[in-house]
């Protein structure tokens, strides 16, 4: 009995051997049997970016560009009419306010130079120099404003006017007579036989006195020049300039 057992025993053994060797052989037989595969790496593919909007350059709008003229005051406006034009002082807002400056830097040269005085009489020679020095500059504005008054109102005055014939209204003694100095050698200069100067009647001096009229008379008498007023015109002075 226990050989038979043995004998059964190593023939299980024996079949068993034989499968597995069936079942390992087949299957590395049938690995072996297939082609192998290589590998191949994925092909990158680069990334297609969409460009970036790009705004164009900042142009700024075109404009027109103008030549800048020189800057001139605003033309008197239309004279109100009264007898005859030489009676007229061309009111302006420009020419006034010129005159109303070149009035307030006086009145501020007068007080300075009236406190510089007085800072002498105390004895504070600091204090009279500055407030003298103050006054020097107000005088030198007031000179400036007034000349730039007197040019202003004498071109309006005599822009259109013909050679020979100027007017002085406007103006004051010293600023008419200095015009009138030029008018005179400027005549001369052309050869003209006299001048026509419009001092004006005084109907709107002051008191009634044409001060410049009475000054330019006196002008002539000193250049010992003939001088009359035209008949048709008491605001007109006619001055003979033949042989002279």
């Amino acid at each position: 009995m226990s050989i038979l057992w043995k004998v059964v025993k190593v023939a299980t053994l024996l079949t068993l051997g034989q499968v597995l060797f069936n079942v390992f052989w087949d299957g590395s037989s049938q690995e072996s049997g297939k082609p192998e595969e290589q590998y191949i790496p994925p092909v990158h593919q680069p990334e297609q970016h969409q460009p970036v909007y790009q705004p164009p350059p900042h142009r700024p709008p075109t404009s027109q560009s103008y030549r800048s003229s020189p800057h001139r005051p605003p033309s008197p406006p239309e004279p109100p009419k009264y007898e005859n034009d030489n009676q007229t002082d061309q009111p302006n807002e420009y020419y006034i306010g010129l005159r109303a400056r070149a009035n307030k830097e006086g009145d501020e040269m007068a007080r300075c130079f009236s406190e510089s005085h007085e800072a002498f009489n105390r004895g504070d020679g600091a204090a009279a120099k500055d407030l003298s020095n103050q006054g020097k500059n107000h005088k030198q504005k007031m000179e400036q404003l007034h000349k730039e008054a007197s040019n202003w109102i004498y071109l309006e005055n005599n822009r259109d006017r013909k050679p020979g014939e100027i007017d002085l209204h406007g103006l004051y003694v010293k600023e008419a007579i200095a015009h009138t100095d030029t008018a005179l050698a400027e005549a001369k200069l052309r050869g003209d036989s006299e001048i026509r100067l419009i001092v004006g009647k005084g109907s709107h001096s002051e008191g009634g006195v044409a001060k410049v009229k009475l000054a330019i008379e006196e002008l002539m008498r000193k250049y010992q020049l003939v001088a009359e007023f035209d008949t048709s015109n008491s605001g007109v002075l006619v001055v003979e300039l033949n042989g002279r």
